[in-house]
């Protein structure tokens, strides 16, 4: 009897080795069909707005996959609405096919009359036209000299409203930790107070104390560097002022520190600086690491604070953005462009410091 039990678990074993190696491959695949998925589901909506780029104004409400096919322009079209619809500049027309530019060319005037009007050849006047269908967008963008400049100014505001953030929390997380007195708690407590006042109720009276402090300052009310340089600086004081957020990041992790290394550094000679820098800061890889990720985006697609400081030609990107929608028309094709020119340069950052990212925010997950 024991003999035949021997047998039947010698036969059963292969079975169940067998089942459960296909239950491994079937979870594999399932979690890979899963992966697949979910990363389509996630990328989808940055690929349709690189084909958006390339969509007509005139065609913009037609769901799009794919890149359309060049349409050649018609010779019937008149100029005015091509003017709307790609941002055509007449001058450029009027030098590209010849047309001097003391010639007045009325809005209902249509290609065909332009040609004949002006003895241009209509094969010439397609050509001119053959890449503003699909390439209009970035056309229209990259001659833009104002993106670049807004490119520039949006980078500097990033960098140093990030780097003033986290110097100012750190030191404010350091005065805080522990909340040991009355007036620790007090100061924290305002602080968080500010997760329950919205940003627009305090924007006027905001707006009034920073225009009261720039016109003191000489030069201000001119229109030159100095203005200019007064609001960005305006514009990176008011994103590096505390936050209820910062401030609790900061004060739960530096309260989470033993209170003996700090006694120790003392004791051997290090001063309070030199305790933040040796020390408390390479323990706040994963706090800075995580503010960063959360506030960058944040920063970098600031609307508000630099549509209300910045005089328009001293713009950042995303109000630059808003200069394209026209009272009675828009042209959805720079709009799109511009907003994938503006996710280059945070996708590259993310490719750049990935791995300090991911660093950050694994430090201390495994302990040993």
């Amino acid at each position: 009897m024991a003999t035949l039990d021997r047998l039947r678990e010698r036969q059963t074993a292969p079975q169940l080795a067998l089942t459960q190696a296909r239950r491994r491959r079937l979870l594999r695949v399932f979690a890979v069909v899963v992966m697949l998925v979910y990363s389509v589901i996630t990328l989808f909506p940055f690929y349709a707005l690189l084909v958006r780029s390339f969509v007509p104004t005139k065609v913009a409400t037609q769901l799009h996959l794919w890149i359309p096919e060049a349409q050649e322009v018609s010779l019937d079209a008149e100029v005015g609405n091509l003017a709307v619809f790609y941002d055509l500049d007449l001058r450029d027309m009027k030098d590209a096919l010849g047309i001097p530019q003391t010639e007045f060319i009325m809005a209902r005037t249509t290609l065909r009359e332009v040609a004949e009007d002006f003895d241009v050849p209509q094969q010439e006047i397609k050509e001119f036209f053959k890449n503003f269908y699909i390439y209009n967008g970035w056309i229209t963008l990259l001659q833009n000299t104002d993106f670049f400049g807004a490119l520039g100014r949006t980078l500097l505001i990033t960098v140093a409203s990030l780097v003033g953030i986290t110097v100012l929390s750190i030191f404010t997380g350091y005065g805080l930790a522990g909340l040991r007195r009355r007036d620790q708690m007090l100061v924290y407590n305002i602080y968080l107070l500010q997760m329950v006042i919205p940003a627009m109720l305090i924007l006027l009276p905001q707006y009034q104390l920073i225009q009261w402090v720039t016109k003191l300052i000489p030069g201000y009310t001119a229109k030159s560097l100095t203005r200019s340089s007064v609001q960005l600086l305006a514009v990176v004081l008011i994103n590096i002022k505390g936050t209820a957020l910062s401030t609790m990041i900061f004060t739960s992790a530096i309260s989470a520190i033993p209170k003996d290394l700090e006694d120790s550094a003392y004791i051997d000679g290090a001063s309070a600086l030199q305790y933040i820098r040796y020390i408390l800061l390479p323990l706040l890889k994963v706090p800075i690491i995580s503010m960063l990720v959360i506030q960058l985006p944040l920063v970098y697609n600031q609307f508000l604070q630099p549509y209300v400081y910045l005089d328009p030609e001293n713009s950042t990107l995303i109000p630059l953005m808003q200069t394209v929608a026209g009272q009675f028309s828009t042209n959805f094709q720079v709009i799109y462009a511009a907003i994938v020119a503006s996710v280059v340069p945070l996708a590259i950052v993310y490719l750049i410091f990935r791995r300090f990212f991911v660093e950050g925010v694994m430090a201390g997950a495994i302990k040993g």
